[in-house]
């Protein structure tokens, strides 16, 4: 592998931080809107899923500098980590954002299955559905707050397109369509970021349209 993928793949996985950090900072800054006006449930538990985020980016970059940064499909505590991580932090935010009592047991249900379940058989395959439950219930809490469409821009993101380059890098071995991975999650969080940023005026405008029919 070349110096130059090397550092392009550090730095697409590096840039995660940085939309962590991005997305915890829109929550703070609309805090009161959110608290007040949308009154969801929990922001501590928003910017805790975010960071974990940041703590599972943190063991796949220790995982691939083991590796030299040559993806190898493999078992491993880091890579159990790595995805165990991934399922809190989406189910953290989910839990933050509206509660409904069934969907929250299914979500801490997956949470807590998915590193119990990475590894039987000595494979990743079991833990395919406490992940695809707790991304659609992600999903669907963000609409049922947000009620913007953009909202399932993230599933295509996250679910479809960087499943795809994964899946593709797999069956190449063509190190290059890991760089595209990471830059595929960061996106949807940051779809996800601009809906959280945008909604105070969205809310607003609805709100002044509402006054203005009922007059």
């Amino acid at each position: 592998m070349s110096p130059g993928l090397k550092v392009a793949l550090a730095a697409a996985h590096f840039s995660v931080y940085l939309v962590v950090a991005l997305s915890i900072w829109i929550f703070s800054q609309r805090r009161d809107f959110y608290t007040h006006t949308l009154k969801l449930r929990s922001l501590p538990s928003i910017y805790c899923g975010y960071a974990c985020f940041a703590v599972a980016t943190s063991y796949e970059v220790a995982e691939h500098i083991n590796d030299d940064w040559f993806y190898i499909s493999q078992i491993s505590g880091l890579n159990n980590l790595f995805y165990s991580f991934l399922v809190f932090g989406l189910g953290l935010i989910a839990l933050g954002l509206k509660k409904n009592t069934w969907l929250d047991i299914l979500l801490i249900a997956s949470m807590v299955a998915t590193p119990i379940l990475y590894g039987v058989n000595d494979s990743k395959t079991a833990i395919q559905l406490p992940q695809l439950i707790t991304a659609v219930i992600f999903v669907y809490k963000w609409y049922a707050v947000m009620k913007d469409w953009r909202v399932f821009l993230y599933l295509l993101f996250s679910n479809v397109i960087g499943l795809g380059f994964g899946i593709a890098l797999i069956a190449t071995g063509n190190q290059l369509f890991h760089l595209f991975i990471g830059p595929a999650g960061s996106a949807a969080l940051l779809i996800l970021g601009y809906v959280a940023w945008v909604q105070p005026q969205r809310h607003h405008a609805q709100q002044q349209q509402n006054k203005k029919e009922q007059s």
